[in-house]
């Protein structure tokens, strides 16, 4: 069997990998000219680090990840409410070393590639249309090549092009923030294998260690759907220059090119991920806010699904809907709880943050725990076994 599949991001690059070692023939089109990804870092739990190991490229993966063992809650004032309740706990009841990790986007896609034999993937092929045929899928690119298979993947993200030509063409979900990234050298006061997140007042700055001595960081704020800020560097050193140290050396110390914003989107829960032979996955299929730190997460877990599927010889026709019967309820769910959490860290009332701010302390160290360790153990009766 052929698999097409389009969007060469880690929905797709892991996909391809998952669908190789499954025998499949597969080919990975995308439309960036080479492989190519803005500076900023990615979480991947304990499951995502189970579902990589299941399609064989977990030991990849793990070295060039950063542990994250030390993570806390502060107030803008830097006032710590809550500290490292979470690794001893989880890596005892999940038995997964490490239980958390940051790799830098870049690094992770370019070891996905790696997985894959020279030539898989195609770059300079973006999807112009796709048709179901009945026994086949054709695909139409905008550089006027033409390529048919038996089987199409979407996974070419939040705005897929596959999922507006054949299954739905309604945009996304605005959560009413938008967020800013970057990535810059880490500075002296923190140590490697360390998370935290800011709160304040319709805003937070959250920090995240990288490899060699580099840092994560990424900051948001409620704003209007589609507001651009032109000098980004300047209007977040104004925004939140009274928040403690080291919030503006992060910012002062990141190139101004290198600093990226996006409006933070998803999409409400549905179960509409295929049609005939063409299948969604990772954000085209279940876009998820960034709260949780799980959107990758489920995109790698969706392709090691995909595995367990495909490698037990059931017919097309079984596989589609049996995908969406395993994967829907934890994407959805995952989808809730990240937009509640992120509604929470974005509350703007002055008396709504001051109670959440002072019950932080008691119920985070619980509810936490409990949270995390929810979504970052493996929930799949599927491809877990």
């Amino acid at each position: 069997m052929k698999a097409m599949i389009i969007g060469a991001g880690i929905s797709g690059l892991c996909t391809a990998i998952a669908l190789r070692k499954a025998g499949l023939e597969v080919v990975v089109y995308e439309r960036a000219p080479q492989l190519t990804e803005v500076g900023a870092g990615i979480s991947l739990w304990a499951n995502a680090l189970r579902a990589l190991d299941t399609i064989g490229a977990g030991a990849a993966i793990r070295e060039r990840l950063e542990p994250l063992r030390q993570s806390e809650l502060r107030l803008r004032e830097g006032h710590v409410v809550a500290g490292s309740f979470f690794a001893a706990k989880l890596e005892k009841a999940l038995g997964h070393q490490p239980v958390l990790g940051m790799i830098h986007r870049a690094e992770l896609l370019e070891s996905l590639v790696g997985c894959l034999p020279v030539g898989t993937v195609q770059y300079g092929h973006e999807a112009l249309d796709v048709r179901d045929c009945g026994d086949r899928v054709e695909v139409e690119f905008t550089n006027g090549n033409r390529n048919v298979a038996d089987l199409t993947i979407g996974a070419d993200g939040i705005h897929s092009k596959v999922r507006s030509l054949l299954l739905d063409s309604s945009p996304p979900r605005y959560s009413g923030y938008t967020c800013f990234r970057g990535v810059t050298e880490m500075p002296a006061s923190i140590q490697p294998g360390y998370l935290a997140e800011w709160w304040g007042r319709g805003c937070r700055v959250g920090i995240a260690t990288l490899r060699n001595h580099q840092i994560y960081w990424w900051a948001t704020a409620n704003a209007p759907q589609n507001i651009r800020i032109e000098d980004k560097r300047s209007w977040l050193c104004n925004r939140f220059s009274r928040w403690a140290d080291p919030v503006l050396e992060l910012f002062s110390t990141t190139p101004p090119d290198a600093i990226f914003q996006n409006d933070i989107i998803d999409r409400r829960p549905d179960k509409h991920w295929y049609r005939g032979r063409c299948l969604l996955i990772g954000d085209a299929a279940h876009p998820t806010t960034p709260n949780l730190g799980q959107g990758g997460c489920l995109a790698i877990e969706d392709a090691a699904c995909l595995y367990y599927l495909f490698s037990r010889s059931l017919p097309l026709e079984e596989i589609m809907p049996e995908f969406v019967q395993l994967r829907y309820a934890r994407a959805a769910t995952i989808n809730r709880d990240s937009l509640r959490l992120g509604r929470t860290g974005q509350w703007n009332g002055r008396v709504a943050c001051w109670l959440r701010d002072a019950i932080a302390k008691q119920l985070i160290p619980i509810l936490g725990v409990q949270e995390m360790l929810k979504h970052a153990r493996n929930v799949d009766p599927g491809w877990a076994e």
